[in-house]
């Protein structure tokens, strides 16, 4: 089979199309699917990437699905971890108690900490998030109708959430899940109280007879073995009864292949 053969075939296989980050409004071509032999002969990959970003123009880089451990060469670099929880956590001893948000005021403080967290992820990403996008952002998760937020309270504090989304889908494989949009400590022990909001946001989903989803995402810097290690964080959570599910790669577009 020629090179031109196998890339058609490919192409014909693949699921992708252009998606714009709805916080840092960076523009991808999107691969949701492609197939093992796509992943693993470098060359191939990249003259799909090429072919993809002219189909697409205007896209500023690719993200790609991989199966949990997959690992890909320069120019790619890890962009999210998605971990699932279906067993319950352990108990934290001496944890703040957890309860469902209650009102304007708790959602007050929900906002204003998704708020600093969207922009915290655009700094990760170098790719710097207003506030008043991010508040955008943040309304939006409080405005869906499946939204959940824990709140840890301390003494007469509330210091720290846990917000959900309880309906998703996964487009790839059909799979309905609850997805852990963010996890906050403000002023408390952050160790304790984080353990006690997964271990809660857990169960909440799993009465619900679904998985609990969340994801890591990898600053730029990582690859550069600067910055914060995020993979350390990956790596607690496997030992705290997380499972890796899946990852998104990124990569930028192809030489010449981005257009304003």
């Amino acid at each position: 089979m020629n090179g031109g053969a196998g890339l058609g075939e490919l192409l014909a296989s693949i699921t992708a199309g252009p998606y714009t980050d709805p916080v840092t409004g960076e523009r991808h071509v999107l691969i949701e699917h492609i197939d093992e032999r796509g992943m693993k002969d470098s060359a191939l990959l990249e003259s799909v990437c090429t072919a993809l970003h002219r189909a697409h123009p205007g896209a500023q880089s690719t993200l790609l699905r991989t199966p949990a451990g997959t690992r890909l060469p320069a120019p790619w670099r890890r962009h999210l971890t998605y971990v699932r929880c279906a067993e319950t956590l352990p108990p934290v001893p001496d944890a703040p108690s957890v309860t469902p948000a209650e009102g304007p005021g708790d959602d007050e403080l929900v906002r204003v900490w998704l708020i600093r967290a969207f922009v915290a992820a655009g700094d990760d990403m170098c790719r710097p998030v207003s506030e008043a996008v991010a508040r955008t952002v943040a309304d939006g998760v409080l405005a869906r109708p499946d939204r959940v937020s824990l709140m840890a309270r301390q003494e007469d504090r509330t210091v720290g959430h846990a917000t959900l989304l309880t309906d998703r889908d996964d487009e790839t494989t059909g799979e309905t899940f609850a997805e852990l949009v963010d996890i906050l400590v403000d002023g408390a022990d952050t160790g304790r109280t984080t353990a006690a909001l997964s271990r809660a946001a857990a169960a909440y989903a799993h009465s619900l007879g679904r998985p609990l989803v969340g994801n890591v995402v990898h600053t730029a810097a990582d690859s550069a073995g600067a910055g914060k290690d995020t993979w350390r964080i990956v790596t607690r959570l496997l030992r705290n009864g997380w499972q890796l599910d899946h990852a998104y790669w990124w990569a930028p577009a192809p030489a010449g292949e981005e257009r304003p």
